[in-house]
């Protein structure tokens, strides 16, 4: 008795399962598109979202095309993507946890990784994210040029790992590498003699904590100039008013081997840089 009940109580969960799967198929795209939104507005991270479309994207996943991400004031950090792509981690599910593994076409390269809520049965509050990014060309990020002050091209490379609240992330931790290659960025004033910087690679290693990012690796490696550089960076939640306090070496190829030290103060998007 109890075998044969298992047993058709199996063929139930399966012909659900099947059922489930053939409507969601069958789902128009402006119910997805209502259903995406309304998840969206059960989260209270201050951020912007918007998307023309939305589709089912198998298997369970969803699709949006021409994608945004804000602070809901337009300020700071944004990101626009051609198509974002995100799936539920079914293992973190059966925990009573909503994890969604992302894929996304961006800024002329690509963005995947994994967003992990830490409350149970919620899509808000503190979460954990690991994200990889390749290939993406700095020139197409507007909200870059506004935090630096200044317009950056290159192709850039990394990851990123961040627990806390999106709201509130200079309070979190996190870690951030990066591989910037075969760019330059220009002085708001002649540095050394120079305009501006080409470089054929700049790395970085980044520690947030405690509202500091803690810069422990910073390298540059360029036709012109040649550095390394270590510090902190005081973080304000307008990145651009960030303060900064790095001290390291630089080299000018053109004037000989000789290195000397600097002091890098003032602000990211207004960065004093001083012999000492």
């Amino acid at each position: 008795m109890k075998e044969g009940t298992l047993k058709y109580g199996g063929y139930v969960l399966f012909a659900l399962a099947v059922l489930l799967f053939f409507a969601w198929l069958r789902m128009p795209s402006e119910t997805v598109r209502s259903l995406v939104m309304y998840a969206l507005s059960k989260n209270q991270a201050e951020v912007q979202i918007r998307f023309d479309s939305a589709q089912f994207a198998f298997p369970f996943g969803i699709m949006l095309t021409g994608f945004s991400a804000q602070r809901q004031e337009g300020r700071g950090w944004r990101i626009d993507a051609e198509t974002l792509t995100a799936h539920p981690s079914f293992s973190s599910l059966a925990t009573g946890h909503l994890a969604l593994r992302i894929q996304a076409a961006t800024m002329g390269g690509r963005i995947d990784g994994e967003i992990a809520f830490r409350n149970r049965f919620a899509a808000s509050g503190p979460l954990q994210a690991q994200l990889r990014f390749d290939s993406i060309n700095t020139a197409d990020c507007a909200w870059l040029a506004g935090v630096l002050g200044r317009q950056v091209w290159g192709r850039v490379d990394g990851q990123i790992r961040f627990s806390g609240l999106p709201q509130q992330w200079t309070a979190g931790s996190g870690h951030l590498e990066i591989l910037l290659i075969n760019g330059r960025v220009p002085f708001q004033a002649p540095l050394f003699g120079l305009d501006e910087m080409t470089f054929t690679r700049i790395e970085g290693n980044m520690d947030l904590e405690n509202g500091t990012l803690k810069v422990t690796r910073f390298q540059l490696a360029g036709e012109n100039i040649q550095g390394a550089f270590q510090g902190n960076v005081h973080l304000e939640g307008d990145v651009s008013l960030s303060r900064l306090a790095l001290r390291g070496d630089v080299n000018l190829p053109a004037a000989g081997s000789d290195r000397f030290a600097v002091e890098v103060a003032g602000t990211v998007a207004s960065p004093v840089v001083k012999p000492i």
